[in-house]
């Protein structure tokens, strides 16, 4: 079990002050009271995290879009953030094969307390889940992601939303042994081909390939 109580305090940086072109040097620090109680609970190979917070923001940072593709740091006055992480994992091996399952989700509320709005660009919803094998020193992995849809306007307006997405990725690698790493690997990204924006009006790729060496000392 765990608990955690904290006062937090943010200076801007020197990118939210003066960054060219979009700083606010009139920017004010953020602050916040924060609470959050967790527990881990474990059966034989299986872990499930299940986190639960609560978040009290005065002067909230945020870089927003002001004027076309310029993104500029604001202040938003009071912001109350709470939801629920839950992470499960399982893993195990037999002889050389090894196994490893682990999912996530989070349900995020990120609400302007005068408005009583979300804050745009913050899903409510988000999932992962992952899977690896490997076999001596090969390794397959495979990753997917759905991200829910967010608002893009302070008012929350339901036909200014950028829709939720889904995208797979998946590779495999080869470790050659010598030094620490050496690994060649292949990298399938957004198999299925997804039209999907991550931001408003910032469309990202299709299904694409990426090859990639590791080397450590």
């Amino acid at each position: 079990l765990k608990i955690n109580f904290s006062r937090n305090f943010r200076i801007p940086t020197f990118n939210d002050l003066y960054w060219e072109t979009g700083g606010n040097p009139d920017l004010k620090p953020d602050s916040s009271y924060q609470a959050e109680v967790g527990n881990v609970f474990t059966y034989k190979k299986f872990t499930l995290t299940e986190t639960v917070y609560y978040n009290k923001i005065k002067d909230l940072i945020r870089w927003v879009p002001v004027n076309g593709d310029i993104w500029s740091p604001e202040n938003t006055d009071r912001v109350n953030t709470y939801g629920s992480e839950t992470i499960l994992g399982w893993s195990n091996s037999y002889g050389k094969n090894n196994f490893a399952v682990n999912g996530t989700y989070a349900y995020t509320v990120s609400e302007n307390v005068d408005t009583k709005k979300q804050l745009f660009f913050v899903p409510y919803h988000k999932a992962t889940a992952s899977f690896a094998y490997s076999y001596s020193k090969f390794s397959i992995n495979s990753q997917y992601l759905y991200n829910g849809f967010v608002y893009t306007r302070s008012d929350n307006d339901p036909n200014e939303i950028v829709e939720a997405y889904q995208v797979v990725n998946i590779g495999a690698d080869y470790d050659f042994g010598f030094l620490k790493t050496s690994k060649l690997g292949f990298q399938v990204l957004n198999v299925f081909n997804q039209k999907y924006e991550s931001m408003e009006d910032r469309r990202m790729p299709g299904r694409n390939f990426n090859m990639y060496i590791i080397l450590k000392f």
